[in-house]
C-alpha cells in the first residue's frame, strides 16, 4: 500500500507543479503578501504590535489561507469524481486511506513551499538592509523557527479541510467555495475569541470541558505569542493534528462510500 501512496503523492505534486492556476494564485498571493509586509515594516515603529515583526508574516499567511488553500485542494478528489477516474483508481490495489493521505501530503508540501517563498521577503530585507533587519530582530532564529512551526501546524489542518471539501462534491468550484467557507469560519472563531481572558476559577466544569475540546479553535491566535518568540506550545500542535486526522478520516469515509 505504501507504493500506492508514493505514486499518488508524486502524481499530485506533478499536477500541482504543471497547473497554471496554481502558479497564478501563488503569484498573486505572494505579491499581495509582500506588499502588506512592506507597509507593515515601514509603519512598524508607529504601531502597537507587541509581537516580533516577523510574526506579521505568519499572521498574513494564516489569514490568507482561505484564498490559497482552495486552489491547492479543490480539484484533488472532485475533479477525479467528475472525470470518472476515481472509480478507476479505486479498482487498483490501493486503499482509500493511501489516496487521501497522498493527495493531502502533496497539497501540504506545496503550501509549505509557498510559505518558504514568503519567508524570502525578510531574508531579502536582511540582505539589502542588514542594520534595519537587526533592529527588527531578524537575527533571532527562534522567531523564524517558532513562526514556521505555527504555520506548519495550521497549514496541515487547513489543507486537510480542503481535501475533505473536495471529497464531498464532483464540482471543483463548489469544493473550493466549501473549503474557503470552512477555513474562514475557523479563522473567524479564532479571531472572535482572540484576547479573551481565561478565568478558569470562575468557569463551570462544563465550560472548562468545552474550552479544552476547542483547543486552538478558541485560543489559536493567542498561542502565536509563544510560537513567535520560539516557545513551542505542544497542545496547539496536538489539537491541529486531531483536526487533520478528523477531516482526513471523514474524507476517507467519503471515498470508501463512493467505492461501495
Amino acid at each position: 500500500m505504501m507504493n500506492g501512496y508514493w505514486v499518488i503523492l508524486r502524481t499530485e505534486l506533478f499536477s500541482l507543479f504543471i497547473s497554471p492556476a496554481t502558479y497564478v494564485s501563488t503569484f498573486y498571493f505572494l505579491a499581495l503578501l509582500g506588499v502588506g509586509f512592506r507597509f507593515f515594516i515601514e509603519s512598524f515603529a508607529g504601531t502597537n504590535w507587541i509581537l516580533p515583526p516577523l510574526s506579521s508574516l505568519s499572521v498574513g499567511l494564516i489569514f490568507g489561507s482561505p484564498a490559497l488553500i482552495p486552489f491547492l485542494t479543490m480539484r484533488t478528489i472532485a475533479e477525479e469524481r467528475r472525470l470518472g477516474t476515481l472509480e478507476t483508481l479505486m479498482s487498483a490495489p490501493i486503499n482509500a486511506g493511501s489516496i487521501i493521505t497522498g493527495k493531502w501530503c502533496a497539497s501540504y508540501i506545496f503550501f509549505l513551499l509557498i510559505c518558504c517563498g514568503a519567508y524570502a521577503y525578510p531574508l531579502l530585507l536582511w540582505a539589502v538592509f542588514p542594520e534595519q533587519a537587526l533592529t527588527l530582530g531578524f537575527n533571532n532564529f527562534e522567531h523564524w523557527i517558532g513562526g514556521f512551526i505555527f504555520l506548519m501546524s495550521f497549514g496541515a489542518s487547513f489543507t486537510a479541510i480542503g481535501i475533505f471539501a473536495s471529497s464531498v462534491t464532483r464540482n471543483q468550484m463548489v469544493a473550493g467555495m466549501l473549503s474557503f467557507s470552512l477555513i474562514t469560519l475557523y479563522l473567524a472563531i479564532m479571531a472572535f475569541s482572540y484576547g479573551d481572558p481565561s478565568e478558569v476559577s470562575t468557569n463551570s466544569s462544563f465550560e472548562e470541558l468545552i474550552q479544552s475540546i476547542g483547543g486552538s479553535l478558541n485560543n489559536g491566535l493567542d498561542k502565536l505569542q509563544f510560537f513567535a518568540v520560539g516557545i513551542i506550545h505542544i497542545p496547539t500542535i496536538l489539537h491541529q493534528l486531531i483536526v487533520v486526522f478528523l477531516f482526513l478520516f471523514l474524507a476517507t469515509l467519503q471515498v470508501e462510500r463512493i467505492r461501495h
